[in-house]
């Protein structure tokens, strides 16, 4: 049986093909057997690590929540004024969709009926929300900035706002003459004024 560091290595390592897989071919792509023929296994042993196809997808699917939680952290950290740093976070969720389509096309794509109970799973879903929420948090520290709705539903009406941007630009939808990039300061903008009360002069 392998030590627990060449375990979490060899799991680590079918999980990086999946990955390659999947952004070159879709779920289709994802089988056992291409799995690990590219990793340089044998079927039986993939499935010593990853019961079914669809405890790969979970698998992934965390990684993509983990990836978002640490694009957001990143943006919110990098500024000290809350607004700017709120601002930085909605701005950074469109533009890490952006760059990296299929990563975020594992969000919301279970692959399973239990998918969306999996502890792991909704752990790393509080974790990317939780980004959000605690930059709101911060500007509604502010004074002039009186939140409407308590923070956890003020952070899903981003997350809404921003995934609804995101999927339109992403299914063609914005044939209007307007572009994401142009709707995404409105966006954010008009979701501001939307959950927080008129602010002081």
């Amino acid at each position: 049986m392998a030590k627990p560091e060449q375990a979490l290595s060899i799991r680590n390592g079918l999980l990086d093909v999946a990955q390659e897989l999947f952004e070159a071919g879709g779920f289709a792509a994802m089988s056992f057997r291409a799995i690990s023929s590219r990793y340089g296994c044998s079927s039986m042993k993939a499935y010593s690590y990853f019961s079914s196809k669809a405890d790969i997808v979970d698998a992934l699917r965390i990684r993509a929540y983990r990836w978002l939680e640490a694009e957001l952290t990143r943006a919110a950290r990098s500024k000290t004024d809350p607004v700017e740093a709120l601002r930085g976070v909605t701005f950074t969720y469109y533009q890490a969709a952006r760059a990296r389509p299929r990563m975020y096309e594992l969000l919301y794509t279970p692959h399973g009926e239990k998918a969306e109970t999996h502890p792991d799973l909704m752990a790393a879903k509080v974790g990317a929300l939780g980004v959000c929420q605690k930059a709101i948090e911060a500007v509604a520290d502010l004074p002039g900035y009186i939140l409407k709705f308590e923070p956890g539903k003020a952070a899903h009406l981003f997350w809404i706002a921003a995934h609804g941007l995101v999927s339109l630009r992403a299914g063609g939808f914005l044939v209007v003459g307007y572009e994401a990039d142009d709707i995404l300061p409105t966006l954010y903008e008009t979701t501001i004024s939307g959950i927080f009360e008129e602010r002081a002069a």
